[in-house]
């Protein structure tokens, strides 16, 4: 029986920066819809643009993402320091925000499609990998499920794709669950996430679970998987993945 491919989305399969810091950025910000998306992100402060992607290699959920409002992340050192601000936040202003975010793609992804679409470009050698896998790949992603099966329609990738577990803040959890649905133990499964932590906790689940190098990370993480081994995975690596 053929192993399970289950891959993290944005910073695995398509690389969607600019996309997540213009939600961000509108989450908070009005949204004059009568502007067309190109201009917004021509708007997008600079300052808030390098502040918002030293954010993306802390975050987990598009919850994080409302750090990058902070003028105090430009400080960030470590993952402590992010959890640290993270949890400073009103859980109900949280809240709001991933609510009006989601609310900035769901326009984009729906009125501005070839706009959004535009937005995320997947990464060298995700597309074949898809393909040699077609039919057990599983898409685990705090990105929407109807998000990421637009985007793999738009590369004509969308039936290599069983599953998607969407807006997943548990990975591990979604491991196992993905497991039992398909019969099979955990170390039947690959995993692969541009996240330490993800790829971490999925490894305490059994799962080969392996550290995307091409996504967002930190000199932190990096130090912190050379103490614990954690497997790293280039995209020269891909063509040789046996799963």
């Amino acid at each position: 029986m053929a192993g399970v491919l289950a891959l993290d989305f944005d910073g695995v399969v398509c690389d969607a920066l600019e996309e997540c810091a213009l939600v961000t950025w509108l989450a908070v910000k009005r949204h004059d819809r009568s502007i067309p998306g190109p201009s917004h992100v021509g708007l997008l402060p600079a300052d808030f643009t390098a502040r918002f992607q030293k954010v993306r290699n802390y975050s987990r959920l598009l919850d994080h993402f409302a750090v990058a409002h902070l003028p105090a992340a430009d400080g960030v050192g470590s993952q402590t320091d992010f959890d640290l601000l993270f949890t400073s936040l009103p859980s109900d202003y949280v809240s709001r925000f991933t609510t009006a975010a989601s609310r900035a793609r769901d326009w984009f992804r729906t009125e501005e499609t070839e706009f959004w679409l535009g937005q995320h470009t997947l990464y060298p050698g995700l597309d074949n990998l898809l393909r040699q896998n077609s039919g057990n790949v599983a898409i685990i992603t705090a990105k929407d499920e109807e998000s990421v099966r637009a985007i793999l329609r738009r590369h004509g990738l969308e039936q290599t794709v069983s599953e998607v577990f969407g807006e997943c803040g548990r990975k591990a959890e979604a491991v196992q669950e993905l497991c039992s649905r398909r019969g099979i133990t955990p170390n039947s499964l690959t995993f692969i996430d541009d996240n330490l932590t993800n790829v971490r906790r999925v490894s305490d689940v059994g799962a080969r679970a392996r550290w995307a190098q091409w996504g967002y990370q930190t000199p932190e993480h990096r130090q912190e998987a050379k103490r614990f081994d954690v497997e790293p995975l280039e995209l020269s690596d891909l063509p040789q993945l046996v799963v």
